[in-house]
């Protein structure tokens, strides 16, 4: 019987002991979790690089504007014409794969009133309507002439008198002017063209023109392949991003540590900046076009470790 109630007693005090633990536990002082930053000991710096070379393109957008008191004159006319324009860019050497239509519009364009004087391209000058209206008033200024004198008389049976004559006509009035179009209709026809010989894109220029294209802009230079250039960037971008992280990192009094992330800030693109040089040539030699140079530029983004701290400051 002892040794029963000394085992009795014993497994009380266990499940006292168990049941007593978690509370002991949740009364115990625990040290808080530290967070970790990561941007303790780094340093992050943009590197930038940039590269110049010779464009070995050119791109134009030309077309022709007309306008018309009709939208089917307007059509017929800008598609005759863009029709010449296209013929003079392949006889000049431009493939097909290189000419695109980057834009065709119909607009409508009210005419503004026009004073009943104002000479337009629709009627007679202002000086013709003028002298016409006042040619009237200056032949009645003018004076009469006498009348001739009777003939004389015949001998023998009387004649009959002359039948008396018709009143002459007024003098024809100017015509009437016709009244100006109330509005016209605008059509815009534009071709994208890449020029892929740069020598040649004066005379291309030349030969539109005489096409008949009344609208060149946006003339360009730039490159078809930008891959080995974009890889020389790249390089520059790096060692420029590594160069800076030590500059920083010496006015902390820290070295730099391994690589610990790496990117590339990409917007839209490497960034391709042309430079137009002056030209020189004579305008009777044909238009003048200097390709100059072409820029490209990348920027990375590049984080650092620290191989050490910086020293507390001294208090």
């Amino acid at each position: 019987m002892k040794n029963q109630s000394s085992l009795s007693r014993r497994l009380c005090l266990a499940a006292f002991l168990l049941s007593t633990a978690p509370l002991l536990a949740a009364c115990a002082p625990q040290a808080a979790p530290q967070a970790v930053s990561p941007d303790v000991n780094t340093i992050t710096v943009v590197g930038r690089g940039e590269v110049s070379a010779r464009p070995d393109v050119a791109r134009a957008q030309l077309g022709i504007e007309v306008m018309a008191p009709t939208v089917a004159e307007a059509t017929r006319i800008a598609a005759a014409r863009m029709n010449e324009i296209l013929a003079a860019l392949r006889k000049a050497g431009v493939a097909d794969k290189d000419i695109q239509t980057s834009n065709y519009s119909i607009q409508l364009v009210r005419q503004p009133d026009v004073p009943p004087w104002a000479p337009t391209a629709y009627g007679p000058s202002m000086e013709a309507s003028v002298a016409a209206a006042a040619a009237p008033a200056a032949q009645a200024a003018a004076p009469a002439a006498p009348p001739a004198p009777p003939p004389p008389a015949a001998r023998g049976p009387k004649a009959a008198p002359p039948p008396a004559a018709k009143p002459a006509p007024p003098p024809d009035l100017a015509p009437a002017r016709p009244a100006p179009p109330a509005h016209f209709y605008q059509v815009s026809n534009t071709v994208t063209a890449v020029i892929r010989n740069l020598d040649q894109v004066g005379a291309v220029l030349d030969a539109i023109v005489a096409a008949g294209a009344n609208n060149v802009w946006g003339v360009s230079f730039g490159l078809d392949k930008t891959d080995a250039l974009e890889a020389q960037a790249r390089e520059k971008a790096i060692a420029d991003a590594r160069s800076r992280a030590e500059a920083l990192a010496r006015l902390q009094g820290v070295s730099l540590g391994r690589v610990v992330a790496i990117s590339e800030i990409v917007d839209s693109g490497p960034v391709v900046h042309g430079r137009m040089a002056m030209a020189s040539a004579a305008y009777d030699a044909g238009t003048p076009v200097a390709p100059g140079e072409v820029q490209l530029g990348t920027q990375v983004k590049v984080v650092y470790a620290l191989d050490s701290a910086p020293a507390a400051p001294r208090r």
